[in-house]
């Protein structure tokens, strides 16, 4: 029996699947065998995952697809394949003992404290923690699976040991979490490599589509992953209480007609740089400047000045443009725009 999904399901499943990292695939065999319902898929990956989910009973594929929707409650320990290992991954990251010291540690008995104090299981050379508090199902088998949308930039990578590549999920967080190894070091220990500059770049995805081919973009894994890193830092960081930040965005993006991550980057730094009015507030907006000019709240509050029309006049006049799905006006200020990434020249930019 096939999965009951539609066509968009099926598509989410197909992608997802299709560009699981190496990080993530650990995750989902993680939460696969704590189901204790899909033992036969814990290791499977790429198509022979993909085909297997689509063609099990539908019940069943609903709890895989559900896996697939909690992965980021599963922590990843790596290198710790073994409690030698993952004791030493402790006293690392977490009990701060200096090197020196741990040839006095009894490694292996805090790796079982650790899996005491954190349970989990060991997948490849990783130990994967169990979520504290597993989150509820949120798929039912009914309806449009929940957006895969915690990410920035996906990246495929092969190596001379590894040639059909693997999948690396960008932000790695690495550097703003204690220096414990994530995406890149983990995709770099199943390439068998040391170093970004030992890899070929295969394949790239971006979490927005608009901003082009990739490929085409950068030719060096290293400048795209820092690349991939800071537009997921800056997304997570949501304009640090940014009201209405992803709106804005969004909308500056189309403002630009951007089409490259390089100018994408700066633009998400820069949203300071520009003026933006929500179609829903023009009746506000409209009022408050005739309030300004000195119109009455009486006459105001008649209902027989057309607010909303004549705030709109006043942002066509001062140049704002309306959004393609007429949600906003936009436009630049006066503020100095800050490149760090792109040429203002090769992109085509006006200095304010």
């Amino acid at each position: 029996m096939s999965l009951p999904l539609m066509e968009q399901g099926q598509q989410w499943l197909m992608e997802r699947l299709g560009t699981l990292s190496v990080k993530e695939q650990h995750q989902l065999s993680a939460a696969i065998l704590r189901t204790g319902k899909l033992e036969e898929l814990a290791d499977k990956t790429g198509w022979e995952l993909q085909t297997a989910i689509l063609h099990m009973d539908p019940e069943v594929a609903v709890d895989a697809v559900n896996c697939l929707l909690s992965l980021d409650g599963y922590e990843v320990c790596f290198p710790a394949g073994s409690y030698a290992q993952l004791g030493r991954f402790y006293l690392q990251h977490e009990g701060h003992l200096p090197e020196r010291a741990m040839y006095y540690a009894d490694l292996e008995s805090l790796g079982r404290r650790y899996e005491d104090q954190h349970p989990g299981l060991f997948i490849g050379d990783c130990y994967v923690e169990y979520p504290e508090h597993p989150s509820a199902p949120r798929y039912t088998g009914q309806g449009i699976i929940p957006e895969d949308d915690e990410w920035s930039v996906k990246v495929k990578l092969s190596s001379p040991a590894v040639p059909e590549g693997v999948w690396l999920r960008l932000p790695d967080h690495s550097l703003v979490n204690d220096g414990k190894p994530d995406e890149v070091e983990i995709a770099l220990h199943e390439l068998r490599v040391n170093s970004l500059e030992d890899c070929v770049l295969m394949d790239a995805r971006c979490c927005i589509p608009q901003l082009g081919d990739l490929m085409e973009q950068f030719a060096d894994a290293q400048e795209l992953i820092n690349a991939g890193n800071d537009l997921g830092y800056a997304l997570e960081e949501q304009g640090q209480g940014m009201p209405h930040f992803t709106e804005r965005f969004a909308t500056a993006l189309e403002f630009e007609n951007c089409r490259d991550l390089r100018l994408a980057l700066d633009i998400i730094q820069n949203l300071h740089c520009y003026e933006w009015v929500l179609r829903d507030d023009l009746k506000d907006f409209g009022r408050r400047k005739l309030l300004e000019a000195g119109v009455s709240e009486n006459l105001l509050d008649s209902d027989c000045i057309n607010l909303e029309g004549y705030g709109a006049n006043l942002l066509e006049e001062a140049g704002y443009v309306l959004t393609s799905d007429e949600s906003a006006y936009i436009a630049r200020n006066n503020r100095e725009f800050l490149y760090e990434w792109s040429n203002p020249e090769e992109v085509g930019m006006t200095l304010q």
